[in-house]
């Protein structure tokens, strides 16, 4: 199930991943503080404390997206902290999912047990379990909501829950920026314009 760290980049390569994280986890937020030309002022972390998900919970949640973006040569979604912003979000913007998750870990658990007679977690499995095991559980609806929510997660603002220390940014080479406002610096430069442009505007 798991990718390598240079196919997963790969796939969220430029703004669009980290625009549309961002995005989701502003939702009905007023847009974070910033500076004239756009650097974040402050962006702490919440406290760590669970507001929808039962300790047991958490812990297979986690375990399922610690496989979506693995630990390898960097930090992945455990270290970044994805938990927790996925716990927040099923708390407020994302409650219409709550049923789901909730009805879903416990078939989870059947599932798992069904294949690995003896053990009923996921996060009990070995890496080589859990991935074969996501192999043939893509499909299923609770696997959409935290992949989604481990992605987001991985590159939201770390006052959300994740990208605990910027890890998803730095991943990305994301500078801390939310929103560049002229000037651009880069851009404004007559000779990058007019090698650009062939005109300096």
């Amino acid at each position: 199930m798991s990718t390598t760290r240079r196919d997963f980049v790969s796939s969220v390569t430029g703004f669009g991943a980290l625009w549309l994280a961002a995005a989701v986890a502003c939702r009905n937020s007023d847009a974070p503080p910033t500076d004239r030309h756009g650097p974040l002022l402050d962006s702490p972390e919440p406290a760590r404390v669970l507001r929808f998900l039962t300790p047991e919970e958490a812990k297979e949640v986690e375990a399922i997206a610690a496989r979506i973006i693995p630990t390898d040569e960097t930090p992945g979604a455990r270290e970044a902290g994805v938990i927790w912003f996925i716990d927040g979000a099923l708390a407020t913007f994302g409650e219409e999912s709550q049923q789901v998750v909730r009805e879903a870990l416990p078939a989870l658990a059947i599932a798992v047990a069904k294949k690995h007679p003896g053990r009923a977690r996921f996060s009990g499995l070995t890496e080589a379990e859990q991935d074969a095991f996501l192999h043939g559980y893509e499909k299923e609806p609770l696997f959409g909501i935290l992949r989604f929510g481990t992605i987001a997660g991985m590159f939201t603002l770390p006052k959300y829950g994740g990208n605990k220390d910027w890890i998803g940014w730095e991943l990305i080479g994301q500078e801390r920026v939310f929103e560049y406002k002229p000037p651009f610096g880069w851009y404004d430069r007559p000779e990058n314009q007019r090698a650009l442009l062939g005109r300096v505007l």
